[in-house]
């Protein structure tokens, strides 16, 4: 990323000159450091960026490529500091990144405005500081999801996933597919890890269709297809018994691991386990004995990751209500009763269809309905904390409030439209009463709901 342009540094004083070129120097390698896997001195020389651009601020604090070099030290740092274990620091840096670039899209909304109040020709679209901003989103994303605060990490793949939709990246032929592949393999992770298994396989599939329609899995694209979209399709495929599905993602990371450095161990235990789970034994010996030349513990890692079984998506939890609110009417009980029809029409709206969910924005088919959706979900997710179903619970009040935040974001990028008006308070605190509860509920039996 070159920022500051070489033939500005003449034009200032010799001392920001010389911050110049060490920022430069700095942020270069901690890029390199990055690249190598090596988080910790990437980091190091961030900082030393960082103080770099201190200097430089204090020389010529009006130089107007300041905000963005920082903006964008800070996102690189988010990530060095997550990869160092520091998760409350990346997200600290990441905020600070966030504000930084939501000052450049105003900016850069007030200076449209004015070239089409003077008769200039008129854009559509986000302004360019969107997408960094949706960047940084991701990338606190993960960091929330490490530090164990999965609806912040669902809220924050949620704005970036929508901030790609609103540029046009998920739209066919789009210019921006790599872009639309990377998001939705990372989301696929979190997804899996703090959310809805369904939308995780969702994320998971798309990703690697958008890489495959580009010409395949190329070397910058690997940490994304093979290290995010391509584990998360081979479990959840294999959890399903969709074993043709599972083992041709299989292969694809198995032949990505042949010509990486990190040996291919692990994905002959993949590919070994998944076979024999599927019957084929004789086939699945030969892997097995790959994997066990490399570590037994591989296959061990894989027999775990095949035979944990993920929280329940929406679909499953509005599910689980349903048959329970039959079973309550067939048997005559009336009190607070939840009519079945209601919570399956529920189901149907959110998740239902043929179209490509991936995250609460996508769930979203006609906005000035989320109110009564949300108000809907929080009257399920009460029922079924009553009925001590408190995973199933937990999952319908969360994507309650998703549905929220993923509305409010909504009515903030559609300022100009007059239907954009959602009434949301009160459906958001019959959600939040549902989520006190619950979190109290997981309190008293020493569990945590995590925000």
């Amino acid at each position: 990323m070159t920022i500051f342009p070489r033939h500005a540094a003449s034009q200032i004083r010799d001392r920001a000159e010389q911050a110049i070129q060490e920022y430069r120097t700095a942020y270069e390698r901690g890029l390199a450091a990055e690249q190598s896997q090596e988080p910790a001195q990437a980091l190091a020389e961030f900082t030393r960026a960082q103080h770099a651009l201190d200097r430089l601020d204090a020389a010529s604090p009006d130089l107007p490529e300041i905000p963005q070099a920082r903006a964008g030290l800070l996102y690189a740092m988010g990530r060095a500091r997550t990869d160092v274990g520091d998760v409350a620091g990346a997200v600290a840096a990441l905020d600070q990144a966030e504000k930084l670039y939501q000052r450049m899209e105003s900016e850069q909304l007030a200076i449209r405005k004015e070239v089409e109040q003077q008769g200039g020709r008129q854009e559509t679209g986000p302004v360019p500081a969107v997408l960094l901003t949706a960047d940084v989103g991701l990338r606190r994303a993960r960091a929330y999801a490490e530090w164990g605060r999965p609806f912040s990490a669902l809220s924050d793949l949620d704005m970036a996933i929508g901030g790609y939709m609103r540029a046009g990246a998920f739209t066919p032929l789009s210019d921006r597919c790599g872009d639309a592949a990377r998001i939705l393999a990372v989301g696929a992770g979190i997804q899996l890890r703090a959310g809805d298994h369904e939308l995780a396989l969702e994320c998971g599939q798309a990703s690697l269709a958008r890489y495959r329609e580009m010409g395949g899995v190329g070397p910058e694209a690997i940490p994304y297809a093979i290290g995010f979209a391509a584990p998360v399709v081979s479990m959840l495929e294999a959890a399903r018994g969709q074993w043709d599905a599972a083992l041709a993602v299989d292969g694809l990371i198995l032949e990505a691991a042949e010509l990486g450095r990190d040996g291919s161990s692990g994905a002959h235990a993949r590919i070994g386990v998944h076979l024999r789970e599927a019957g084929r034994d004789a086939e699945a010996a030969g892997h097995l004995a790959m994997a066990a030349r490399g570590s037994h513990d591989r296959i061990a890692e894989m027999e775990r990751e095949f035979g944990s079984v993920p929280a329940p998506s929406l679909r499953e939890a509005l599910l689980e209500a349903e048959r329970t609110e039959s079973t309550r009417l067939a048997g005559g009980v009336r009190a607070d009763f939840l009519d079945p029809l209601e919570i399956r029409t529920l189901r149907l709206s959110l998740c239902g269809g043929d179209g490509a969910r991936f995250s609460a924005t996508g769930r979203m088919n006609v906005v000035n309905a989320v109110p009564r959706q949300v108000t809907s979900l929080a009257r399920v997710g009460h029922q079924l904390i009553a009925s001590d179903r408190l995973p199933a619970a937990l999952r319908v009040l969360w994507e309650a409030l998703l549905l929220c935040d993923a509305a409010r974001r909504w009515t903030t990028w559609n300022t100009g439209d007059s239907t954009a008006t959602v009434p949301l308070r009160e459906a958001e605190e019959t959600a939040f009463a549902g989520a006190a509860v619950l979190v109290d509920t997981l309190a008293r039996a020493g569990g945590s709901a995590g925000v």
